[in-house]
């Protein structure tokens, strides 16, 4: 009898045992197959990296996001495929999640296919400890060009803006300025005339060259209103953030140095550098020295622009904008804020010139340098508000 007690409860707990394992494997599979699921979804790129940051697995999104086979990625890392301008970030990232002073971080960022295109991704990342991690990717490059694509229409319609103010400007300088220098080509040759004659009637000869004295003052005097236009006295004096003036100035320009691979630097003094002035005048001459830093560069490779403000012992906030571009022929130094001097084949050469009277009129000073290796340095202070 007291066998087939015992008999029957081994036989009870083989059952129980069967049935636990049964349900632990019915577990397991349901878990493997919800992972499946979301290994195997369409819309989300799904990576597992070792501690050295290669590829181990990724799922058909990820691969097919990227051009590259799972055996093909398991030979890389995501830096291999990221743009160099895009690695610094990204590579400071990796390292901070391998010392685990970080468990995970979101990052916007662009990847460069097998084929060379570039897609831009919303990327998450979170590590497993000792292990390496966990990446899912979606593919957000339709919603950049279409952002891209606004800031092109509204960088545009501000460079539009500017052109407009510039050729208006210009067309009233080249009006007023040209009756006098008619005047005086033509005095200039009546004198040559007065004078050719035998005996040379002297008279008339002053009389010419009396004229040409005041045409000449007169295109002065044209050369000296243009100078008064960029007067702040008689404009509107605001106090003016400079730091917030630099961001709005950068997410004006966003769509070119995208396009250009132009990666910035800022470097704003914590404390509100603050001046008082005429914003809109002020802007100007921000985004001038900006755009005209993003041109230097259109023949380098490592296109950099370094922005930053500081508060000068004499109380003056200085804001120094610098390059990485092909830099400043040293005999122009000297000629680059002169009218109408210019190196660029369609520049009118008023924009320097332009800058420095605004600042000027502001009780500042703008100058240029070379920069200690490359590029070159444009630095403005303005008196404190």
């Amino acid at each position: 009898m007291t066998k087939k007690i015992e008999q029957a409860k081994k036989e009870s707990a083989s059952r129980d045992h069967e049935e636990r394992l049964a349900k632990l494997e019915r577990e397991l599979r349901a878990s493997e197959e919800r992972w499946q699921a979301i290994v195997a979804n369409p819309f989300m790129g799904i990576t597992v990296l070792d501690r050295n940051q290669y590829f181990v697995a990724a799922n058909s999104t990820y691969q097919a996001m990227v051009g590259y086979t799972e055996d093909e990625l398991r030979k890389l890392t995501p830096l291999d495929i990221t743009p160099p301008i895009d690695r610094e970030i990204n590579r400071a990232l990796f390292k901070e999640l391998q010392q685990d002073v970080r468990q995970h971080y979101e990052l916007t960022k662009r990847l460069q296919r097998k084929d060379g295109e570039l897609i831009w991704i919303q990327l998450y990342v979170f590590g497993i400890p000792d292990r390496g991690s966990v990446g899912m990717t979606v593919d957000i490059t339709e919603k950049m060009r279409a952002q891209h694509a606004l800031q092109v229409a509204h960088e545009e319609l501000a460079r539009s803006a500017h052109v407009s103010r510039m050729g208006a400007m210009t067309a009233s300088i080249a009006h007023e300025i040209n009756q006098p220098l008619g005047a005086i080509v033509a005095n200039a040759g009546a004198g040559l005339r007065w004078l050719a004659r035998t005996p040379p009637d002297l008279a008339e000869a002053r009389e010419s060259i009396e004229q040409i004295v005041r045409e000449g003052q007169r295109a002065a005097d044209v050369v000296q209103s243009v100078r008064s236009m960029f007067k702040s006295r008689d404009l509107e004096h605001v106090p003016i953030n400079l730091n917030r003036l630099i961001d709005q100035v950068l997410a004006l320009v966003q769509g070119t140095l995208e396009r250009k691979g132009v990666v910035v630097r800022t470097d704003l003094d914590e404390t509100p550098a603050s001046v008082t002035g005429n914003p809109v005048q002020i802007q100007q001459v921000l985004f001038n020295l900006v755009s005209n830093a993003i041109e230097a560069m259109d023949s380098v490779a490592e296109r950099v622009i370094s922005i930053k403000t500081e508060i000068e012992e004499s109380g003056d906030v200085q804001v120094t904008v610098e390059d990485s571009g092909s830099g400043i022929d040293p005999k122009n130094m000297d000629r680059i804020f002169d009218s109408f001097f210019t190196t660029k084949l369609n520049g009118m050469g008023m924009g320097l010139s332009i800058c420095r009277s605004i600042i000027e009129s502001h009780g500042g000073r703008l100058w240029a340098a070379s920069g200690s290796s490359r590029g070159a340095i444009f630095r403005f202070t303005l008196p404190a508000e």
